[in-house]
């Protein structure tokens, strides 16, 4: 009886530890990518964007993720760990498309490059900020070494 129980919880737990949320994973190369033309191109690099800012939300501190960590915590830690890997499927995905639309040689590919890498580099601007924000307030950092690390952060 003893074992049978111990069975009934580790299912469960394992069916909670992998029913929590789960960002869409994009596969980084799709059949036809080869055939797609300039425009579907661009529409394939706005939506892996977009799979990409959803993944961040789900990291972000929300609702659920703090019910997850505060209830469950090994479920808040699969969420991020999700979350991680559809971003780094987005952004491979992106490298791919923008390799196609330079290889067809599309209009506007650089423009679109160039707006990926500003987004990646605002987000981790911001980033930094929060790091350093969340530091400070829990004493590792002084005043002072907040102000200089802050300020390093917006130079770059």
């Amino acid at each position: 009886m003893k074992k049978f129980m111990r069975i009934v919880v580790i299912s469960i737990s394992m069916i909670f530890l992998y029913s929590c949320a789960k960002p869409t994973v994009i596969n980084v190369v799709m059949p036809g990518d080869e055939k797609l033309n300039c425009e579907q191109l661009e529409n394939a690099v706005a939506e892996s964007q977009k799979i990409k800012r959803e993944a961040e939300f789900v990291k972000d501190g929300t609702g659920g993720n703090l019910a997850r960590a505060m209830l469950f915590w090994p479920a808040w830690a699969q969420t991020l760990h999700n979350a991680d890997v559809a971003i780094m499927a987005a952004d491979d995905r992106n490298y791919h498309l923008i390799k196609l639309m330079k290889k067809k040689k599309c209009k506007g590919v650089d423009a679109i490059n160039a707006k990926i890498i500003g987004t990646a580099d605002k987000n981790n601007v911001v980033s930094q900020l929060k790091d350093l924000n969340e530091m400070y307030k829990s004493g590792v950092l002084t005043k002072e070494e907040f102000e200089m690390a802050k300020k390093k952060v917006l130079s770059r």
